[in-house]
């Protein structure tokens, strides 16, 4: 059992650690942040969950798992650090957009306005 809980620990690790990298690109210009970023978040800490409930239990039982959880906690962390920065860069966004429809509303209101002057 805990080689088998240390590598599901350890896999999960691996895949937030690339998600989060990648989260973190994202928030530089280097790719997209979208719906199915979330779901990818998503998916390992949600295998995760019933691991975190027992943790303090776990880690009695299984010392040698404590590093693979502290590193996980560490990455989720970050990972919350990240995703708020996602939310305000989504919501910068929104704004631009916003700004956008209400110019192109307003372009579109004088383009009628001027058809019905001729």
């Amino acid at each position: 059992m805990p080689s088998a809980l240390l590598q599901k620990i350890d896999a999960a690790n691996a895949r937030v650690s690339v998600l989060l990298r990648e989260t973190r690109g994202a928030l530089a210009g280097q790719g997209d942040f979208g719906v199915q970023q979330v779901r990818a978040l998503s998916e390992p800490i949600q295998q995760m969950a019933p691991i975190l409930r027992q943790a303090a239990e776990l880690r009695a039982e299984n010392p040698e798992i404590a590093s693979a959880l502290d590193l996980y906690k560490m990455q989720l962390v970050e990972l919350q650090t990240a995703l708020d920065q996602v939310r305000v860069m989504l919501l910068a966004k929104r704004g631009q957009m916003e700004a956008g429809r209400v110019q192109l509303d307003a372009v579109a209101q004088w383009a009628a306005a001027l058809r019905r002057t001729q």
